[in-house]
C-alpha cells in the first residue's frame, strides 16, 4: 500500500462556523476520520502546518509548504494539501515551479463547502486527490470535481459551482469519473529533484482600464518592483497611440530602473501574442516580455521563482518566452 502524506492548512473544507462566518477550525485528522474510505487507497500521515482562510496566505506559505514536501520526500510516496478555494491557483502554480522535476505526486485539494455540510464536495474531492496521490504520477496538481489539473494551468472560475476550477490553455492531466482517475498526459518530470525555495516577493500587477494614467507604471517602477505585469487587453496590447495615455515613455521608465515588464492579457485563453498588432510589437521594442499563454496566477508565481534566481533581463525573456 501507498504511503501518502496530507498537509492541512485551513480552508473551506475545514472551515466551520463562526462569529463573523466561516473560518477555518477542524484539523487535517478531524477531516480524516470524517473519510475513512480514503484508507483502503493509502496509509496516510497527516501534518498540520497552517489552519487559515487562503485568501490570509502568503508567498511564505507556499515556501513552508515547498520545504514540508521537500523535508518528508524520501518517507512518502505522495502529497495531498488541502486548501482553501481562494488563492488555491496561485499556491498550485508556486509548487508547480519550486519542487522542480518532482518525480511524486503533489495534489492540491479542497471544497466549495465545509466538509461536515450536507451536500459538501469535499469528500469526492479528496477521494479524487489521494488516487492521484498513489498514482506514482510525479508533478504538481489540484483535484477537484472531475479534473485533474497541471499546477501552472489552474484558475479559479466559480465561487460556487462545485466544478470551480478549469485548465487554461492546457489539457486536463486527468478525468475523474466518480470512482477512477483517467488519465491523458504522461508525468513530464524528469532529472534531479530540486527545491526551489527562494522567492522575489518584488513581482506587482496593474491591471489596465481605458483612460488609466501610465503614472501609476513609473510610480510602481520607483517603488521598488522588479517585474509588473501588465495585465492588457486583448493579445496582450497596451496603449501606444500619442496621448498623455500613451504606456510607452512609462514602459520606457521602468525598464531603465531595471525593473522588467511582462505582458499578460485580460482574456482567459489564449494568451498573449505580442507579434499580432502593432500595439504588441510596439510593446516588445520597448522591452516588454510576453507572458505568453499561463493563467496570470501562474505567471505571478513563475515570476517570483525565477527571479529569485536571475534578474538579467535577457536571460528571464529566454525562459519566460522559450
Amino acid at each position: 500500500m501507498k504511503k501518502i502524506c496530507m498537509i492541512a492548512t485551513g480552508g473551506t473544507i475545514a472551515s466551520e462556523a463562526g462569529i463573523n462566518g466561516l473560518r477555518p477550525a477542524l484539523t487535517g485528522e478531524n477531516l480524516l476520520r470524517l473519510v475513512p474510505q480514503l484508507g483502503n487507497l493509502a496509509s496516510i500521515d497527516c501534518r498540520e502546518i497552517l489552519q487559515l482562510d487562503s485568501s490570509n496566505l502568503l508567498p511564505e506559505h507556499w515556501q513552508l509548504m515547498a520545504r514540508t514536501v521537500a523535508e518528508a520526500y524520501e518517507a512518502y510516496d505522495g502529497f495531498v494539501i488541502t486548501h482553501g478555494t481562494d488563492t488555491m491557483a496561485y499556491s498550485a502554480a508556486a509548487l508547480y515551479y519550486m519542487l522542480k522535476n518532482i518525480h511524486k505526486p503533489v495534489v492540491f485539494t479542497g471544497s466549495q463547502l465545509p466538509i461536515e455540510h450536507p451536500a459538501t464536495d469535499a469528500k469526492r474531492n479528496l477521494f479524487a486527490a489521494f488516487q492521484a496521490a498513489a498514482s506514482g504520477r510525479g508533478g504538481v496538481y489540484l483535484a477537484f470535481d472531475t479534473h485533474l489539473i497541471w499546477g501552472n494551468a489552474v484558475k479559479k472560475m466559480y465561487t460556487e459551482e462545485f466544478e470551480a476550477f478549469l485548465s487554461i490553455n492546457r489539457e486536463d492531466a486527468a478525468y475523474f469519473d466518480g470512482r477512477r482517475l483517467i488519465w491523458n498526459e504522461a508525468p513530464e518530470s524528469s532529472g534531479e529533484f530540486v527545491l526551489q525555495d527562494q522567492l522575489d516577493e518584488r513581482v506587482g500587477v496593474l491591471k489596465l482600464i481605458p483612460g488609466l494614467d501610465p503614472e501609476l507604471l513609473q510610480y510602481m517602477a520607483d517603488l521598488g518592483y522588479h517585474a509588473i505585469i501588465l495585465e492588457g487587453y486583448g493579445a496582450g496590447g497596451v496603449p501606444t497611440e500619442a496621448s498623455a495615455k500613451n504606456f510607452l515613455p512609462a514602459m520606457d521608465y521602468a525598464v531603465k530602473k531595471g525593473c522588467l515588464i511582462v505582458c499578460a492579457t485580460q482574456c482567459i485563453y489564449n494568451g498573449v501574442h505580442l507579434d499580432r498588432y502593432e500595439m504588441g510589437v510596439l510593446a516588445a521594442r520597448h522591452g516588454a516580455i510576453s507572458g505568453g499563454d499561463l493563467p496570470f496566477e501562474a505567471l505571478t508565481a513563475r515570476l517570483m521563482v525565477l527571479l529569485a534566481q536571475t534578474r538579467e533581463q535577457e536571460e528571464v525573456r529566454r525562459i519566460i518566452e522559450g
